[in-house]
C-alpha cells in the first residue's frame, strides 16, 4: 500500500517538472553605442606641449552601458524567436574650415560646427608644433553647433590646425581634419643704400612694407654711439605701401638707420633691418644755359655780355655754421671751369662762406647784396660809387667773396658795406677773411685774377682776371 502510494508520487513529480523549467532566462537591454575618436594617419601621435586648465563647462554627455545580471540559462524545448535589432547610432563629427590666409599679428580666423547641432559644447583649437599639439583657442558652440574663435600668430606660420570637442585634445570624444593654417611675414623692407653719397643730393631711405598697409605712419631712426635709437623724421606709407624718408645730408656722415612703424600696438610694431648711409663732402659743381628770365634784374639790353654767353653754375660750399650748402653763381661760360678749379681747392680747404645766390635775388641792387654779405659774380651795372664806370662784373668775370668780411673802399672814399667797417682792421684774423696766403686768394691768383686788396683803395672782396 505505502510502495504503491511512492510509486505515484514519484512519476507525478517527474512530470511536474519536465513541464517548467527550473530558472526563465532574461532578455537583456541594448546599450547605447559608445562614441569612439577617429584615427588619423596623417599626424603620427604626439604628447601634448600644453593642456587648458579645468573649466566648468559642461562637457557632450558621456554614454554608458548597463550590464544585465548574470544567469544559466536552460535548453529551450523549441527555437525561440530573435530580438528586433536596434538602430545603429551616428558618431559625432567636429568640422574646420580652411582659414583664410593672414598676416602675423593679424587675427586668423577659425569656423566650423558640430554634427549634433549642440548649443553651448566647449571647442578648442589645437596647433601641432615640434613640441606636440599646443593650445591655441577656445570657444562654445552656438545655434546649430556651429562654432568661430580666433588665433594671433606672433610670427610667420604654415603650420597644421585642428579643432576637438572638449578641453583635451587627446581622449577627445571628436576631432575635425586636419587644415593648414598660413600667416605671412608682415614687415618692413628697407632697401639696401649705394655705397656712398655726395653732400646735399636728396639722400633718402627708400622701401615699403608688407602688405601694403596705406596710411602706416613710419619713422627713421638713427643709432647713436651710446647704442639709442633716435628719431629723425617720419612720414606715411602711399596705396602701394612704398615710402621715402629723406636722410640728413648737408655734412659728411655714416649713419646707420632704421624703419620702424609708429601708431600701432605694441604687438604689432615692425622693425626693419638696418643700413648704413656713406655720405661725402664734394663741390659737386653743375653747369647750366642761362636765359633772359634768371637774371631779370641783372641783365637788359646793351649790357656788354648776354645771357647766351652765361652759365649758371651750382656748387656746394661750406657754410659759417660747418655744414654743407648749395650756392649758385651767374658767370662768363669762359670761366666756368677756371672757377670749378677754385672753388674745389676752397671747400677743400673748409674756407666759409655766408651766402652765395645771384644778385637777382637782391633786386640787381649791389649795396643790397653785399649788406647780405652775398658771395657773387655777374651782374650788369655802374661801379658802386663810381656811376660813370661800368663795372667788370658786367663781363660776368669778376667775382666779390664774403663781402661783410671783406669790405671795399669805394671811388667816392665810402667803405662799403656799411655792416662791414669792423672788418677794415686786418690785423684781427676772423673766419671768411681773404688774406694773401689764403686757399681761395691763392687759387684765384694761379687762375690768373687781380685782387683787389692791392689797390690804392682797397678792395678785399674782388677779383677779376688781369
Amino acid at each position: 500500500m505505502n510502495l504503491r502510494m511512492l510509486g505515484v508520487a514519484a512519476v507525478t513529480a517527474a512530470l511536474l517538472t519536465g513541464l517548467v523549467p527550473a530558472t526563465a532566462q532574461a532578455d537583456p537591454s541594448p546599450s547605447l553605442p559608445v562614441v569612439s575618436t577617429p584615427a588619423d594617419p596623417a599626424t603620427p601621435p604626439i604628447t601634448p606641449a600644453s593642456e587648458p586648465p579645468a573649466t566648468s563647462t559642461s562637457e557632450p554627455p558621456a554614454t554608458s552601458t548597463s550590464t544585465p545580471p548574470a544567469t544559466t540559462p536552460s535548453t529551450p524545448t523549441s527555437t525561440p524567436t530573435a530580438p528586433p535589432r536596434t538602430a545603429a547610432a551616428v558618431p559625432l563629427s567636429i568640422s574646420l574650415d580652411q582659414p583664410a590666409t593672414s598676416w602675423e599679428d593679424r587675427p586668423m580666423t577659425f569656423t566650423g560646427k558640430v554634427s549634433n547641432g549642440a548649443v553651448g559644447w566647449y571647442i578648442s583649437l589645437w596647433q601641432a608644433l615640434p613640441s606636440g599639439w599646443t593650445l591655441r583657442s577656445s570657444t562654445k558652440t552656438t545655434t546649430g553647433g556651429a562654432y568661430r574663435m580666433t588665433y594671433t600668430p606672433t610670427t610667420p606660420i604654415h603650420t597644421t590646425f585642428r579643432a576637438v570637442v572638449g578641453p583635451k585634445f587627446y581622449e577627445a570624444p571628436a576631432i575635425s581634419p586636419a587644415r593648414i593654417g598660413t600667416a605671412q611675414d608682415r614687415k618692413i623692407v628697407l632697401n639696401a643704400p649705394s655705397p656712398s653719397y655726395i653732400t646735399l643730393t636728396g639722400v633718402a631711405a627708400y622701401g615699403h612694407t608688407t602688405p601694403a598697409e596705406p596710411g602706416l605712419e613710419v619713422v627713421l631712426q638713427d643709432l647713436l654711439g651710446n647704442g639709442t635709437w633716435r628719431w629723425l623724421t617720419s612720414t606715411k606709407v602711399d596705396a602701394n605701401g612704398y615710402f621715402h624718408l629723406p636722410i640728413p645730408d648737408n655734412f659728411p656722415h655714416t649713419r646707420t638707420v632704421r624703419v620702424v612703424s609708429r601708431g600701432v600696438a605694441a604687438t604689432a610694431v615692425e622693425v626693419s633691418a638696418s643700413a648704413r648711409f656713406v655720405i661725402k663732402a664734394a663741390l659737386n659743381p653743375k653747369v647750366f644755359t642761362v636765359a633772359a628770365s634768371m637774371v631779370p634784374k641783372t641783365y637788359r639790353s646793351g649790357c656788354p655780355v648776354g645771357p647766351s654767353s652765361l652759365r649758371l653754375l651750382i656748387l656746394n660750399y661750406w657754410g659759417f655754421d660747418g655744414l654743407v650748402h648749395k650756392g649758385e653763381l651767374i658767370l662768363r661760360d669762359a670761366a666756368v671751369q677756371k672757377m670749378i678749379t677754385v672753388w674745389t681747392a676752397s671747400f677743400n680747404a673748409h674756407f666759409p662762406i655766408r651766402r652765395m645766390q645771384r644778385v637777382d635775388v637782391f633786386g640787381g641792387n649791389d649795396i643790397t647784396s653785399m649788406a647780405a654779405d652775398n658771395t657773387s659774380a655777374f651782374n650788369c651795372r655802374q661801379v658802386t660809387g663810381d656811376p660813370y664806370s661800368l663795372s667788370p662784373h658786367s663781363y660776368g668775370f669778376a667775382i666779390d667773396i664774403n663781402t661783410v668780411e671783406n669790405p671795399y673802399l669805394a671811388a667816392n672814399n665810402v667803405w662799403y658795406p656799411s655792416n662791414g667797417l669792423s672788418y677794415r682792421n686786418r690785423s684781427a684774423v676772423r673766419p671768411g677773411m681773404l688774406f694773401s696766403s689764403s686757399t681761395t686768394t691763392r687759387s684765384l691768383v694761379g687762375q690768373g685774377y687781380f685782387w683787389g686788396a692791392n689797390w690804392s683803395k682797397p678792395d678785399y672782396q674782388h677779383f677779376e682776371p688781369k
